[in-house]
């Protein structure tokens, strides 16, 4: 057996990638870390290769420091949520809580999510060495961006995260949470 962690072509690392997500955004939206903390003790007891166990570790201990930013920050709204995944550069887990804003979100609205959303898939595919998937996504992202910009308000510098998009081998850019009301 193989015993790299590679979400993208193991099975294994795949289902504890997204089950850890799955329960961060589900803490997320409860307000409480426990889904995160059970899931990781579950996969734990499972005897994991070294790799995998340092994976969910390490995912959780990062999964606590955004969520207790989250907590402090008393920052409820998801999409404000999704700033602080994406300044911990929880780019998986930022599509994974966004896409339950997108799903129901309609128009321009659903444009600058789905091209958010596809900026943090940028920044993926980067990490796993695919610049020519990147290069492609940046496009779509970008284009989604511009046209959905005007329902971005919570992303203060929305501007630079398009000019960023332009190089996506570049490191991606931390954003700024605009001040609104939730």
């Amino acid at each position: 057996m193989d015993t790299t962690f590679d979400p993208f072509n193991d099975r294994l690392a795949r289902d504890i990638r997204n089950s850890l997500s799955s329960a961060l955004v589900s803490d997320l939206g409860a307000g409480t870390d426990a889904n995160v903390g059970q899931v990781a003790d579950a996969w734990m007891q499972q005897g994991l290769p070294s790799p995998y166990r340092e994976y969910v570790q390490r995912t959780l201990q990062r999964y606590r420091r955004v969520g207790g930013r989250i907590k402090s920050d008393h920052i409820h709204d998801p999409k404000r949520q999704a700033l602080v995944l994406w300044n911990a550069e929880l780019f998986f887990e930022l599509h994974e809580l966004l896409e339950t804003v997108w799903s129901v979100a309609r128009g321009q609205a659903r444009t600058g999510l789905k091209g958010l959303i596809q900026a943090a898939g940028v920044y993926v595919h980067r990490a796993r060495g695919s610049a020519t998937a990147a290069q492609g996504l940046a496009l779509r992202a970008r284009r989604n961006l511009l046209a959905g910009r005007d329902h971005l308000s919570f992303v203060a510098d929305i501007d630079r995260l398009i000019r960023s998009l332009e190089d996506p081998s570049r490191p991606p850019p931390a954003l700024q949470m605009a001040e609104y009301s939730e």
